[in-house]
């Protein structure tokens, strides 16, 4: 999979993997399983969410902008998938 940088957490995707802050590798890669946006329906607040490392800890990962932006995320995103309509053989 190809890797970018990221410096803000609105260019995260669902589906991203994040390998390093900073340089600093995640011993556990974290997967993204939210883009930006509110934590909770009706919320002010805006974060990332992503799937635990340990998923039996029952411990919430939320990336905030104001604590990452600024931050260089090493991210590992999925390639796209490319489909093909009938129309486009005739």
């Amino acid at each position: 999979m190809p890797t970018i940088v990221l410096t803000r957490l609105a260019d995260l995707r669902a589906g991203d993997v994040i390998l390093s802050l900073d340089g600093r590798r995640y011993r556990t890669p974290l997967r993204v399983t939210d883009a930006l946006g509110p934590i909770a329906p009706g919320s002010p607040v805006h974060g990332v969410r992503l799937e635990p490392p340990n998923p039996a800890s029952g411990i919430e990962w939320v990336f905030y902008p104001s604590q990452m932006d600024g931050h260089r995320l090493e991210v590992e995103r999925p390639a796209p998938l490319h489909y093909h309509y009938p129309e486009q053989y005739y």
